[in-house]
């Protein structure tokens, strides 16, 4: 499958807005949740962005070409930026496209922004300006991963696109470790997030399977949220969950290329 990437833009704003940004040091992954408010039609920050963005910056990412892939709001993208990568941020929704420029725009870091379906990327459609076509250093991943039992599609208001995975929570993930590995540079990086309830082990097993080195790197356990709570009784009906649970683990995902 093969889709053109719709639009491609880096951003970056000519002077400091009004109000008052970020510092470009020491970015963390509270700064996901201050930088400013996100449109009700964009997945918000969350505690899986928080989890992901903590893994992110454990490294030292001076100079490193970053690719963030379902980049939502944008915050991962931010914070790699502050942290002083090259980042490309990539995902499906305009909405998402122009929330990620707003917040480049607010945090003063210059972002590649690209409209583009996760399925149909390769590397000969980025900008070759600023990126190797060799591949990316690091990827990033904060998917949709949420279990979708029949039924349940619109049981929680808000950007439904940005949590619904289809019944066993792997539309995306599935395509997401198979696209992944082939746009990582040689010795190359793979973050990403995802619940325990969209299987971990499989993630593991496709990574491994497509010449990854990975290990779960991150785990929090969290309680259920809004999405979780308006669809439990439907994900217990369907065998995905304990019907007396309460909490979810979240994990992040590292996996290392060969060089």
């Amino acid at each position: 499958m093969s889709v053109p990437l719709a639009a491609t833009g880096s951003t970056r704003p000519e002077s400091a807005p009004s109000e008052s940004a970020p510092s470009a040091s020491a970015p963390s992954a509270s700064d996901a949740f201050r930088a400013h408010a996100v449109p009700d039609d964009v997945y918000q920050p969350q505690e899986d962005t928080a989890l992901l963005i903590d893994a992110m910056t454990d490294r030292d990412l001076r100079g490193v070409r970053v690719l963030d892939l379902c980049t939502g709001s944008g915050a991962v993208a931010v914070a790699a930026a502050r942290a002083g990568a090259q980042v490309t941020a990539v995902d499906s929704c305009p909405n998402a496209v122009a929330a990620t420029r707003r917040r480049a725009a607010y945090a003063d870091v210059e972002l590649n922004v690209v409209h583009a379906d996760l399925a149909g990327i390769d590397l000969t459609g980025f900008d070759p300006k600023g990126f190797d076509p060799k591949g990316f250093d690091l990827v990033t991943c904060n998917p949709p991963y949420v279990p979708t039992p029949p039924g349940s599609a619109s049981s929680a208001d808000g950007p439904s696109h940005a949590w619904n995975a289809g019944p066993d929570g792997r539309a995306v993930l599935d395509v997401l470790c198979v696209v992944g590995p082939r746009l990582l540079a040689p010795g190359g990086a793979m973050l990403i997030v995802q619940s325990e309830l969209a299987d971990v082990p499989r993630s593991l097993d496709a990574l491994r399977a497509a010449g990854l080195h990975s290990t779960v790197v991150r785990e929090r356990e969290i309680p259920f949220g809004r999405v979780m709570t308006s669809r439990r009784s439907r994900l217990v009906a369907a065998g995905l969950l304990d019907p007396h649970a309460g909490t979810e683990s979240i994990a992040v995902i590292g996996s290392e290329a060969p060089r």
